[in-house]
């Protein structure tokens, strides 16, 4: 909040030094509505939260972006603030600054320095050497919204391939929904520990390096600094459950790879991890001090993660301007059932993405991800078009059967959901 704070505050103040600079400002705005729908009750898959029966939830969200460039296009500021007014849950009633980036480029290298947004990752299922932004979850169960990430960011383009720097001085904790909202445990979330001394003021660093041979593209990236996975533990004081989350400081080295060769994608990601451990357990305290819990951390070697599959693509099927991908991959995770909420330990993605290439860019991508370790599914569809100028219309379902084994994913057993967003561009 701190930071986002600042943001706000240093924007306009920015914004004037490009304009005394002689740049132009454009201004683009995005409006959306969004409902979604609940097919079942929440009591049925929380006793917890027994006696919220809303199944239906609508919220309205505003982004901007203001982007000025001069110097010849060598210099630019970006800022998009993003802010989501939410009827049910107030966690999810949040502003963002997800961009606020100064950029010079020079003939030696690219600076960046601010608030932004870096992806890292090649597969569909799982983006494991995506690392450098929080996820911000109370958007989307898919992991694919973040908060901006104050940064200082160097990039060097040379023969020998693409050198990126990071140097992240502030730690972002990831957002969760409240205990009245759908897509939720029911419970509030207590204040958040972590292994730094220095909590989220500690000095994360990274780099990722690029190049590719022929059809081949490759990257290696490698991180140090403040897990963005929290450990989520669970305990029961005078004022009843809670979650809390940890955040342990890590080391992770990250491997992509993609080689395209006609209408294939084969697709590769891994990732070895230290410092994350296995478990976290909290004392139980009657004194209603949450502050004052035991905290007792099970320590674990290193594990690795891996993301592997293909995407084939048949262009122009049936005659027709319809391109038609099948998607296949395999999701594993070494630490299997210790591995944390939300990981994939052993899972198969299989999907089809419809692209329509017509006038109102029409897309669908419908999968199911099972796991056959306990027998389980999801199955997700995605789909968005055009209405008419400014006007698309976005489509997002999912289908929750998840086994009573798998504790983790248990709790979304009843939660399946359909969800409409409208969004109007200015």
């Amino acid at each position: 909040m701190k930071n986002t704070l600042t943001a706000v505050v240093m924007a306009p103040m920015l914004m004037l030094a490009a304009v005394n600079a002689g740049a132009d400002i454009t201004f683009d705005t995005q409006v959306d509505y969004e409902m979604s729908g609940f097919f079942n009750d929440k009591a049925r898959s929380s006793p917890i939260q027994a006696g919220i029966d809303q199944r239906i939830n609508n919220s309205v969200s505003l982004e901007l972006e203001v982007f000025s460039a001069w110097d010849g296009g060598d210099q630019s500021i970006s800022f998009k603030p993003f802010y989501r007014q939410d009827e049910m849950d107030e966690e999810r009633s949040h502003g963002d600054i997800r961009e606020l980036l100064w950029n010079k480029l020079s003939d030696e290298y690219e600076l960046k320095v601010g608030l932004g947004k870096v992806f890292w990752g090649v597969t569909e299922s799982a983006h494991l050497v995506d690392i450098i932004n929080q996820t911000d979850s109370v958007e989307g169960i898919d992991g694919e919204q973040k908060l901006g990430q104050p940064m200082v960011q160097v990039l060097l383009e040379r023969e020998w391939g693409n050198l990126d720097l990071f140097v992240l001085p502030y730690f972002r904790e990831r957002t969760s929904a409240g205990s009245d909202a759908r897509l939720s445990a029911g419970l509030d979330y207590a204040d958040a520990i972590y292994e730094s001394s220095d909590e989220e003021s500690n000095v994360d660093v990274a780099a990722r390096w690029s190049h590719y041979w022929e059809e081949l593209e490759y990257a290696v990236s490698v991180f140090h600094g403040t897990s963005r996975d929290p450990l989520i533990g669970g305990y029961l004081d005078a004022t009843g459950p809670a979650v809390q989350a940890y955040y342990p400081v890590i080391s992770q080295v990250g491997v992509e790879l993609q080689f395209l060769d006609e209408g294939w994608a084969w697709k590769f990601e891994g990732i070895v991890r230290d410092g994350m451990p296995e478990d976290v357990y909290y004392g139980l305290d009657l004194s209603g001090v949450r502050a004052g819990l035991n905290l007792d951390i099970v320590e674990a070697d290193h594990y690795f993660a891996t993301a592997a599959g293909f995407e084939y693509t048949q262009v122009g099927i049936w005659e027709t301007r319809i391109d038609l991908g099948w998607v296949a991959e395999h999701i594993y995770d070494s630490r299997q059932e210790k591995a944390g909420f939300g990981a994939f330990e052993h899972d198969v993605l299989l999907a089809t993405r419809w692209a329509a290439n017509d006038d109102a860019d029409s897309t669908l991508l419908a999968g199911v991800v099972y796991d056959y370790e306990y027998q389980d599914y999801s199955v997700s569809l995605e789909g968005n078009t055009r209405l008419f100028d400014g006007l698309s219309l976005a489509i997002e379902a999912r289908v929750f059967a998840p086994s009573s084994d798998n504790v983790s994913q248990y709790a979304f057993r009843d939660e399946d959901f359909v969800k409409l967003t409208l969004s109007y561009y200015l």
